[in-house]
Parts: C-alpha cells; structure tokens; sequence
C-alpha cells in the first residue's frame, strides 16, 4: 500500500499536502455527484416506464433523504471516533452497489431498494465537509466549503446530460453501470491518495455509536451558538425544496417548456452556482465576511422565489433564477463556514451528521408540501411558502448575529 495511505492530519499541515488533501476530497465529491447527477433525473421515468404508480413515485423519491436524515447521524459519531478516512471509503463503495441495483432493475421496487441502499451509506457529504474542517484554517473554511458546492454543482451539471445520452443508448443498464463505474473509480482514488485528517488525539473516546436523529438533534442545538445555525440550514433547505419539487410542472405548464428545456434550465442553474461557490466565494468572503454573505445570500433568494412563477417571459425567469442562484451560492458555503468554526474539534463529524439529516429532513417534508400546494393551492402556491420561509431565515440569522457574532470572531483568531 503506498506510504501516502497513512498521512494523518500533522503532515497534512505542510502547505502542498494540505492543499493536495482538500483537491482530492473535492474530486470525491464531484464523482459522487456526477454519478448521483445521473441517476435522479431518470428515476421517475423509469419508475414509469415499470408501471408504479405515481404515489410510489413518489415514495422512491422521497426514500433516499428519508434513509440519509436517518443515518447520518451514525456516520458522523463514527467519523469523530474512527477517522473520515474510512467512513468516506464505506459510503462510496454502498453507491457503487446502489448504481448495480439500479442497473440490475426490472421492476419498481428494485429501484426503491437501490435508493433505499443508497440513503442508508449517504455519508460523503457531512464526512468531507468535516474533513475539510479538519485540515483547512478557520479563515480559509469557507472558500474550502465552496470549492465543495462548486463541486457538487459541476457534477450535478454534468450527470444529467450524460445520463441522458446513456438512457437513451443503453437504458437503466447503461445508467447504472456507468454510476458503478464512477463510484469504483471514486472509491479506488480515494483509497490510493486520501489521507486520514483526524489525529488520534482529537477523536472521540467515549458516547454512543448511534442515536435516533431526532434524540441526536438537542445535543448538536446544545452547542453554543451552532443550534441555531442549524435551524437556519433545516428552514432554508425546506424553501428551496418547494422549488426542486415543482419546478419542471412550473416550467412545461406556466412557461411552456419541454423536458429537454427545463434540463438546460438546471444546468444553467447549477453552472451559476458553480461559478460563485468555485470563484468568487474566497474574495467575497475575506471582504465581507460570512454572516454579510449569510445574510445577503438569503435577501437575494427571498425576492427571487417569489417572483419564479411571475415572470413575463423565459428571458425574464432567467433572470431571477440568476439571482437565486448567486444567493445560494454565497449562503451555503457561508454557513457551513461558520458551523466548522463554531462546532468543537472532536465533534464536527456529529455537527456535520445532524446538519445533513437536517437537510434530509427538509426534503422528504418539503417535496410534499411542495407538491400538495402546487396541484391544490395553485402554481404559485410553493414559491410564495418558500419566499416567506427564506425570509424567516433571514430573520433567524440576524437573531444569531446580534447573539452570536462575537464568539464567531473569537473562534476564527
């Protein structure tokens, strides 16, 4: 095995290495995500196409964040006492079986069981999240966690497109199997070149190896100043998921938009959001700090929901869902900034699990309410809920700032 499997975080502090360490956990995150970008926007036509019905639909899109607000939790307790090193590898290779699942389906129901497996082993995200804490300087954390985002959205540009060429080659076979594919070569790369980023001595002796998320949850908002933090993450990923849920019904019935469209909406989207998470984030926060952007990221956002459903014209949408893109591209990254700053050394990977169950959470309730508005209560109906939601954040986070901020700037010295 080569000597670089063994790195811990103490060499990891010489300049290249560390910088060598966030690259590759980067890299990780964009092939989890390109593989994830290949799967989710064919699951529903598959589903179809095996005669479920739309309730299972419904229910196959809703398993994968309803197994990760589960175990997310497990993952991050045991990333604090083992390491982020083999908690990344375990979660990879669970995709890699998921992707085999998929490709292997004939029926409805073994698509649910790929995605139920692939929600249970979903640990990637918090992991890298806490390992870039582990390694990166407090002053430097948020720019590292947009270079995450960026990733995450350069992925996501890209799987769709290639899913879709591959469906239409080879079907769910060919889907799969490239998402197996990835993950194999995600898993072995991280293997060869990860090194492990927490010291023995900062792991965690003692506590219980998994609590139900919800039991879990008092602990983290015990933390001082973290717990609101993450209500402000849970409120805000709960908005927008109004929007991941309705949003191609908006686009083909409010603006006329086929399904090819609406894919180039997505990918415009996430490549604005690529290019504030991957380029500007650094710059804007050394100049105005992350509760400004926090804080900025969710006015633009607000205003911007609102209006989605109301534009005169495709040109005019753009617009806005540029605006809405730039806001959560300087959010995000901002907040989890801040909660690697405020959350103890020992127990990031906790932190880190519940934020993510959090965020799960919000998109198994948000998808529904979401759905329920935009058939009952209009098509307008989800974005007005998210609007008033993001703007509750906002408030939330100007709370935390009046309360808060002097501790924030006491951590980041």
């Amino acid at each position: 095995m080569p000597a670089c499997c063994y790195l811990c975080v103490e060499e990891l502090l010489v300049p290249d290495r560390l910088k060598s360490a966030q690259r590759v956990v980067t890299f990780t995150i964009f092939l989890d995500l390109l593989g994830f970008g290949l799967i989710i926007p064919q699951l529903q036509y598959y589903a179809d196409a095996f005669h479920a019905t739309p309730a299972f639909i419904g229910v196959i899109q809703a398993i994968y964040s309803l197994m990760q607000f589960l175990f997310a939790p497990f993952w991050g307790r045991l990333s604090d006492r083992v390491g982020r090193r083999p908690v990344l590898l375990v979660s990879i290779a669970g995709s890699a079986v998921s992707y085999v699942l998929f490709a292997m389906a004939r029926d409805a129901q073994m698509i649910f069981l790929s995605r139920l497996l692939a929600g249970i082993t979903a640990a990637n995200l918090s992991t890298a999240q806490a390992y870039i804490s582990d390694v990166t300087p407090p002053q430097e954390r948020t720019r590292a966690m947009g270079l995450i985002g960026a990733a995450f959205g350069v992925g996501f540009i890209l799987g769709p497109a290639v899913g879709g060429v591959l469906g239409a080659w080879g079907g769910n076979f060919a889907i799969g199997m490239a998402g197996a594919a990835l993950a194999g070569a995600n898993w072995l790369s991280a293997f060869l070149r990860l090194p492990e980023s927490l010291p023995t001595h900062n792991r965690r002796q003692q506590g219980e190896w998994y609590t139900f998320p919800l039991r879990d949850l008092p602990r983290v908002l015990a933390i001082p100043h973290v717990g609101l933090l993450a209500l402000v993450l849970f409120t805000a990923i709960f908005a927008i998921a109004n929007l991941e849920s309705t949003f191609v019904l908006l686009a083909k019935h409010r603006y006329g938009l086929d399904q090819r469209e609406c894919g180039y909406l997505f990918a415009y989207l996430g490549m604005m959001g690529a290019v504030v998470q991957g380029g500007l984030i650094g710059k804007l926060s050394a100049r105005f700090g992350e509760t400004r952007l926090l804080l900025g990221g969710y006015l633009l956002q607000a205003p911007a929901l609102l209006l989605i459903p109301l534009m005169p014209s495709t040109g005019w949408l753009m617009a806005v869902l540029a605006v809405m893109a730039m806001g959560g591209g300087v959010a995000g990254p901002s907040l989890n900034g801040l909660l690697s700053k405020l959350a103890p050394a020992d127990r990031r990977g906790e932190v880190f699990g519940v934020t993510q169950s959090l965020g799960s959470l919000a998109r198994v309730v948000g998808p529904a309410w979401g759905g329920w508005s935009f058939g009952h209560l209009g098509m307008s109906a989800p974005y007005v809920t998210a609007a008033m939601l993001m703007l509750i954040a906002d408030v939330m986070v100007l709370w935390w700032i009046i309360s808060a901020v002097p501790a924030v700037s006491a951590s980041s010295e």
